[in-house]
């Protein structure tokens, strides 16, 4: 039988034991289901990298931009990808909405103007009396055509708009008549021209540069809770490295193994799509990929602020590149 000293010197020579870790649950939203523009979100949870950054995170596709936001300031999700002029023009209605982007991931805008050639619109003088195309009432398509009929002088009054989705088949509306126009994503852009339709598309960066998709949460969950925050960056971060790395066809099929993903049947023409989307994300250099770009913030206040669509005194409250800089640290 062992005394109390040599119980105590055997048990020194054991291995140390921890209780694991749970894993810190979260909810992270895409604005529109899993079409493939939301590949690095999917990646990120079939990959295994928000795991490997200590989350049980679960990843849902929202029915639309102002959705999306409501669900966040609900507290019914932690995370969101959105559009920095969803986030400037719903902070300035509701200032304690406390939307902070963590992270910018498209750089460069994600939306276009398309037409016929034959019917061009090659320019935002040319909206005036014509019938647009827009994702949904109040999002991100409608707020850059405001935006744009601000710039050139023309009333809203004068473009009447109209629901079409963000699909290819909007191509078939404006053919019949139905739209003179539509405002859609690049990836439909990439589709089109696959299918060698007449169109004629440019981005919204012509008249309102501006950071384009981010990842956003609240200053309430980043004051409660900054060890997620920064473990959905690192996941984030570690799931677009991949994908730059590539090759990107294995990485599709996993996520297509756990998500929907439309058209998945045609990778070849998902995998371009995304190569595509890739050179939104390096648009200001390899150097700021995911960081927040103060100068682009800053040109979302004033060209939102000009439009009378959204007045911000402090446009930083918006954005931080802390977690950002602390993913980059290892």
């Amino acid at each position: 039988m062992l005394d109390r000293r040599a119980f105590i010197s055997a048990a020194a020579m054991l291995p140390i034991t921890r209780p694991a870790l749970a894993a810190q649950p979260a909810t992270v939203l895409t604005p529109f289901g899993f079409i493939i523009d939301f590949l690095e979100m999917m990646n990120a949870s079939a990959g295994g990298h928000f795991q490997a950054a200590g989350l049980d995170t679960q990843v849902l596709g929202a029915g639309g931009a102002a959705a999306s936001t409501q669900q966040l300031a609900a507290g019914r999700c932690q995370f969101i990808r959105g559009a920095a002029i969803d986030a400037v023009k719903a902070v300035g209605a509701q200032p304690g909405l406390g939307l902070v982007s963590v992270a910018t991931i498209f750089q460069g805008s994600t939306f276009d103007v398309i037409s016929d050639k034959a019917k061009p619109i090659a320019r935002a003088e040319d909206f005036r009396g014509k019938r647009i195309g827009v994702v949904s009432i109040g999002g991100t398509t409608e707020n850059f055509l405001d935006l744009m009929l601000h710039k050139v002088g023309i009333p809203k009054t004068e473009v009447p708009r109209e629901v079409v989705g963000n699909n290819p088949g909007s191509f078939a509306l404006l053919q019949q008549g139905r739209i003179d126009g539509f405002i859609a994503t690049s990836n439909v852009v990439e589709v089109l021209e696959q299918q060698k339709a007449p169109i004629l598309a440019w981005s919204t960066d012509r008249y309102a540069k501006m950071p384009s998709q981010c990842y956003f949460t609240t200053q309430a969950i980043i004051d409660a809770q900054p060890v997620m925050v920064l473990g959905f960056v690192r996941a984030m971060k570690a799931s677009v490295e991949e994908m730059l790395r590539g090759p990107l066809e294995p990485i599709l099929d996993r996520a297509a193994a756990k998500f929907d993903i439309p058209g998945i049947r045609d990778k070849p023409g998902l995998t371009r799509t995304v190569r595509g989307n890739m050179e939104l994300w390096l648009s200001e250099g390899r150097d700021n990929l995911m960081r927040n770009i103060p100068a682009l913030w800053t040109s979302a206040r004033d060209n939102l602020a000009e439009a009378s669509i959204a007045n911000i005194a402090d446009i930083t409250r918006l954005y931080t590149n802390s977690f950002v800089d602390e993913a980059a640290r290892g």
